[in-house]
């Protein structure tokens, strides 16, 4: 088993946007705690900082996350989305493939912090992320708690 990052391109797309975290596999534009796969897409499209990629488990397309990067702080990234499809839920792929999101950003972005937002009730992806070492910020804006992580 491989965990690679991928970037999105006309041979995937539309794969990407078939992916869901909803558990019953309906795909919706909003999700339980994410926008849709194709609706970052498209934000992707009208806001260039913002950077949608794959995660496939060797050839298997398995999830999506998409990264924004500020140019004023160019040692840090923001995780605005990152899903594992329903299929591959409670596999251990979601924990190895945020172990690859993280690396990627050491070894290929080059950052030294990564920030994210989490919806308090979310308590699955607190508890990944905090194993991780990210810590809560202090900052909550629109019911979003945001936690960082400095490498």
């Amino acid at each position: 088993m491989v965990i690679s990052i991928r970037e999105i391109d006309k041979k995937n797309y539309i794969e990407v946007c078939e992916l869901t975290s909803n558990k019953d596999g309906a795909r919706t534009l909003d999700e339980e705690y994410i926008c849709s796969n194709a609706m970052s897409l498209a934000e992707s499209k009208y806001f260039s900082t913002m950077k949608p990629m794959s995660i496939y488990n060797d050839d298997d397309l398995i999830g999506f996350f998409t990264y924004e990067y500020i140019e004023k702080t160019p040692d840090l990234v923001t995780i605005c989305r990152y899903m594992i499809d329903h299929k591959f839920l409670g596999k251990g792929l979601g924990r190895k493939s945020f172990k690859a999101i993280l690396n990627y950003f050491k070894e290929s972005v080059k950052v030294g912090s990564v920030e994210l937002m989490i919806e308090n009730e979310n308590t699955i992806a607190k508890n990944l992320y905090t194993s991780f070492g990210f810590t809560f910020t202090g900052k909550i804006d629109r019911n979003e708690y945001y936690y960082r992580l400095d490498f």
